[in-house]
């Protein structure tokens, strides 16, 4: 059997189209699990009253605990409901047709595998997220993960690109090997999930995708990309973009990551932190946003607390 694992904060609507999705599109018996995270606008509530009658359907509700505890929710249960299969599918994401399938006979066939990562469309079909084909070296995150890429050359850039990343030319219809993947959506083995230990519950929101991928290089997992298997991802509209929390969580999870599995030294991480300390104001001159000095602050104790 396979298991769906969705979170919902305060977008119940989108939950619904998600679960429609799968709905119109699965054809395997399955059990999908709906964690709301604490919302505040009744979402709880409205997705109880959706799925009262149907059994395959199950809602929790949870104070507002962050994508890695919220998705352990699911992924515990599902494990304790004895499904092989777990797919973590964000809500806004939509299912095209043959997608779970596609997922599902690649795991059950290949047994070195432990996830199918599909591949992800943007509302209009172009490719998006493409997965990183190996780990960034140090210097490669400082030079091209920092604001330092200002300065870098555009051949530089290409091949950086080219290293680590899949390019487009390169998807055919063949099952591809890869690092990271969008955690928007994938499917894993629930032996993948007891061998790992789940989401590392130390973050909050973001860098859950660079951190099980460090988790699962490590356990000798290996994660693939299926081009066979479309998912489209209404990319942004559960967090939002351009705003201090957003900035102050990414911040927070970055640190913990490069701290805990990239064993990133002291003084390199407070580069690091210096980088990122810079950005909201880069982002208050380009009026991405608005940001007095009393949000700045509190952004700064924040972030340096965690440091």
């Amino acid at each position: 059997m396979i298991a769906f694992v969705i979170l919902n904060y305060n977008t119940w609507e989108m939950t619904i189209s998600c679960v429609d999705s799968i709905f119109d599109t699965c054809n395997l018996e399955y059990t999908i699990y709906i964690v709301d995270n604490g919302s505040t606008n009744g979402s709880y509530q409205k997705l109880k009253e959706q799925y009262q009658n149907y059994k395959n359907v199950v809602v929790f509700e949870n104070e507002n605990i962050g994508y890695a505890r919220g998705n352990n929710t699911g992924i515990r249960a599902a494990i304790h409901d004895g499904h092989q299969f777990i797919t973590i599918t964000n809500n806004d994401v939509i299912f095209l047709e043959e997608s779970i399938e596609n997922m599902y006979t690649f795991l059950q066939k290949h047994q070195d595998a432990a996830v199918a990562a599909p591949c992800v469309l943007s509302t209009e079909g172009k490719l998006r997220d493409l997965p990183t084909l190996k780990p960034l070296k140090t210097s490669d995150y400082f030079s091209y993960n920092t604001k330092l890429r200002y300065i870098a050359s555009s051949k530089g850039e290409r091949q950086f690109e080219q290293e680590y990343y899949l390019q487009p030319d390169e998807i055919k219809n063949e099952p591809i090997p890869i690092y990271k993947f969008s955690g928007c959506c994938f499917m894993a083995t629930s032996e993948m999930w007891e061998k790992i230990g789940l989401f590392d519950e130390n973050t909050f929101l973001y860098y859950e995708e660079d951190i099980l991928s460090s988790k699962m290089q490590q356990s000798g997992c290996k994660a693939y990309y299926l081009p066979n298997s479309k998912v489209v991802h209404h990319h942004g509209l559960t967090t939002g973009k351009d705003n201090l929390f957003v900035d102050t969580e990414m911040v927070k999870s970055e640190l913990y990551f490069l701290s805990n599995y990239h064993q990133l030294p002291f003084l390199g991480l407070l580069f690091i932190y210096i980088d990122r300390a810079i950005t909201p104001i880069m982002k208050k001159m380009r009026k991405r946003y608005n940001l007095t000095l009393k949000d700045y602050l509190a952004y700064l104790k924040k972030t340096w607390n965690h440091l």
